[in-house]
């Protein structure tokens, strides 16, 4: 059985696309996606507009080479024509073995585009006693 893919799915799929691609080359480039008033969340930094956000993305996440390996994608939409997306994946950092991941995204659309308004980063690591 086929499964045709609704456009909020579509519009979720392209934007985590986008983001670790730019994630992946250029993180400084990365906050004209989040919207002025949004709040970033990434292991234990937090913060909330755009300096904030960009002052983490490039000052206070300590690796130089990255890669996102994106594993499953789900898209759910919201009554403000927004979507909310969660990814699951591994991330690879300079020589560290891949990690598990998951990452929530809510986007939604402001001044004629979709921008980025919630973001929320955590690995999966267990600490074994």
């Amino acid at each position: 059985m086929s499964v045709t893919k609704m456009p909020w799915e579509t519009l979720g799929e392209q934007f985590v696309t986008q983001y670790y691609q730019i994630f992946d080359t250029n993180r400084e480039q990365l906050v004209a996606l989040y919207h002025p008033t949004a709040m970033f969340t990434f292991e234990e930094h937090k913060a909330q507009g755009q300096d904030q956000i960009k002052d983490i993305l490039t000052n206070k996440l300590r690796f130089s080479l990255i890669q996102h390996i994106v594993t499953k994608i789900d898209c759910q939409p919201t009554p403000e024509n927004g979507v909310i997306i969660l990814v699951t994946g591994r991330l690879k950092t300079d020589n560290d073995p891949p990690h598990a991941y998951s990452q929530l995204f809510y986007i939604k659309p402001a001044n004629d585009s979709f921008f980025l308004f919630h973001d929320i980063f955590r690995l999966s690591i267990h600490d074994t006693v």
